[in-house]
C-alpha cells in the first residue's frame, strides 16, 4: 500500500507551536489551534503529528466520544 508523506515547513511548525504553547495544558480542538494560528485545519493536523515525531509537544488524549473522535490537550515538552 502506498504512502503518503506531507511535509511541513519550520514556520507551520513555529506558528503552532505557539499556539500551543499559549494554551498548553488544556483541551483545544485542531480547528481553534487553526483558528488561532491563521493557517487551515488539515494543515494543522500534519503540523500536530511532526511536532509529536519530534516530541516538541505531547499529545494526550483526554476523552474518546468513539474509536475516532477522541478530543486531546497538549503539552509542550521543550
Amino acid at each position: 500500500m502506498a504512502t503518503i508523506k506531507i511535509e511541513t515547513t519550520q514556520a507551520e511548525q513555529d506558528k503552532v507551536f505557539e499556539v500551543i504553547k499559549r494554551n498548553t495544558g488544556k483541551v483545544i480542538a485542531v480547528s481553534r489551534i487553526a483558528e488561532l494560528a491563521g493557517m487551515n485545519q488539515n494543515r494543522v493536523r500534519f503540523v500536530i503529528v511532526d511536532l509529536v515525531e519530534n516530541k516538541r509537544i505531547n499529545r494526550i488524549p483526554v476523552k474518546a466520544f468513539n474509536a475516532r473522535y477522541i478530543r486531546y490537550k497538549y503539552e509542550v515538552t521543550k
